[in-house]
């Protein structure tokens, strides 16, 4: 173990190193943000091969997205707990695993199965990037650059996506744009294991909140699951309104109850900050527009 690691919450790492830290966790994001959307151009190809069904089509394009967000929350405390730099290796095996089963499919609950895996695996890596940064980047001024390059690169990785899709897709089919996952997982699985420090929250012990993890996933997956239902379906379906309402009830629950712990699974308090919310509605807004229209554009 190096000094880094016994002492992370306090000694910065020699300046060459958090400068590789940040490029190695800034590669991780890049895979994450570019498989939110490098199945855009991929999906009719794949649609043309394996013949999916209207339902199986939708949960090819959903399932990643609400494996990633339903999960979010507790694979962050997950890493406080049990290691940030061990849960994103963690992340990269499930990747991995995910992208071989996407690329060996040969029917459409295959590709199902393989984006689910990839939206656990992607849940695991990126809180564990924006958490290992901060713990790397101690000076202030340093860390506000860290975390804008984070976002920069994330915005950049939905970007990219569609771009890298299209020219793989030309020339060598679907399946290549989850074979890409494996030369960069390995890549940044071999540097990580060299120049990433393990890191956790002194914050993190006590019991595990497993009602909080349950009101999380609930909520989250019911609240994105229903405003994708309600912009396929239209206001008139009750289904999306039964999706929202559960994830209100859920995610309400889950807000009252981390108010009440010691060491909740969210710092639910850090939103009344003006500081912390207005910069995580500044993140958020963009996001949500840049995806919108990466979608459209590429179809």
């Amino acid at each position: 173990m190096n000094h880094f690691e016994r002492n992370p919450m306090h000694t910065p790492a020699p300046a060459p190193r958090r400068w590789i830290v940040l490029a190695i966790l800034s590669g991780s994001l890049l895979l994450i943000s570019m498989d939110t959307t490098i199945l855009n151009v991929a999906f009719p190809s794949l649609v043309g091969d394996l013949r999916p069904g209207a339902v199986q089509q939708l949960w090819i394009i959903d399932v990643y997205a609400l494996a990633l967000s339903g999960l979010l929350v507790t694979a962050g405390a997950l890493g406080d707990r049990w290691g940030r730099k061990r849960l994103l290796m963690a992340g990269f095996g499930i990747f991995s695993l995910a992208s071989l089963i996407a690329v060996f499919s040969t029917e459409a609950w295959h590709v199902i199965a393989a984006r689910a895996l990839l939206g656990i695996g992607g849940a695991a890596i990126m809180p564990s990037t924006v958490s290992i940064l901060r713990t790397v980047f101690t000076d202030a001024k340093e860390r506000a650059f860290a975390l804008a390059v984070w976002a920069a690169v994330f915005g950049g990785g939905m970007a990219f996506g569609p771009v890298v899709g299209g020219l793989l897709v030309q020339d060598y089919g679907w399946h290549s744009a989850f074979l890409l996952n494996l030369p960069v997982a390995a890549v940044i699985v071999a540097a990580g294991l060299r120049y990433l420090p393990e890191s956790r929250s002194p914050r993190s012990a006590g019991r595990w909140d497993w009602w909080g993890v349950g009101q999380s996933v609930v909520g989250m997956l019911a609240l994105a699951g229903g405003i994708k239902q309600l912009g396929k379906s239209g206001v008139a379906d009750p289904l999306p309104w039964a999706l929202l309402l559960v994830a209100a009830v859920a995610l309400t629950v889950f807000v009252r109850r981390q108010l009440r712990l010691d060491n909740p699974l969210l710092q639910v308090r850090l939103f009344a900050k003006p500081a912390f919310s207005v910069a995580a509605t500044a993140i958020f807004l963009p996001m949500v527009g840049m995806g919108a229209i990466l979608f459209l554009v590429t179809q």
